[in-house]
This record gives C-alpha cells, sequence and structure tokens, in this order.
C-alpha cells in the first residue's frame, strides 16, 4: 500500500503586508507539484521469518492436539499478569505454566520438559 502525500511547504499568503520592522524576513517559497513523497509502510506480506515462525507454532499447536491438550491464556485480573493453563480437549484444567514455558512450547520445545 502506498501514500502519496502532497508537497509541504508554505504558500503566499494574501493577509495585507506590515509595514514596521518586526516583519518576518524569512522568504517563502510555493510548493513545486513535481516535490511528492511515497510511503511505503504495509508490506504486501509478512517477511519470511514471520512466516517461519507461524510454521513452528502451527506445528507446536497440532502437537498439543496430537496429545490431547490445548493452550489457554488469560490475564490475572488481581496481579494483571499472563496466566496459561493447560487444557484437555474437553476444557477441563490440567495445570498451569510459566509463561516463559509456553513462548518455549510456541517455539516448537515439549510441555513435558
Amino acid at each position: 500500500m502506498s501514500f502519496d502525500i502532497a508537497p509541504v511547504g508554505r504558500t503566499p499568503s494574501t493577509a495585507p503586508v506590515a509595514t514596521d520592522k518586526t516583519q518576518s524576513t524569512a522568504p517563502t517559497h510555493a510548493a513545486q507539484a513535481s516535490d511528492s513523497v511515497t510511503v511505503d509502510t504495509i508490506p504486501s506480506s509478512p517477511p519470511p521469518e514471520v512466516h517461519e515462525a507461524m510454521g513452528v507454532a502451527a506445528q507446536a499447536y497440532d502437537k498439543l492436539q496430537d496429545q490431547g491438550r490445548q493452550l489457554r491464556f488469560k490475564v490475572n485480573e488481581g496481579t494483571g499478569k499472563l496466566v496459561v493453563e493447560v487444557h484437555d480437549l474437553h476444557g477441563q484444567l490440567l495445570f498451569q505454566v510459566p509463561a516463559s514455558k509456553a513462548l518455549d512450547v510456541a517455539g516448537g520445545g515439549s510441555l513435558d520438559d
């Protein structure tokens, strides 16, 4: 996606000209029609390393599903900290794991280590 931004500059003022010596002597420049800026801030697709990380996370998800487990993430209202719970496929809580361990699992590590 691209954004074409019109030239930025001072335009001549139609206000009356002051005659006292406090008037600014800074030059005014009219914007040129050929002076434009193109900004490309949103790539058409994620970088390859993002695709790779998504693939690793998908494999970790599939591995957990094969083991009959799923991860659930929530924020503890009292502490404001992330809580990661391991549930069976029927929704029963099996145990909680530290957030750092959940990141290891998402990166391809084992939940049992």
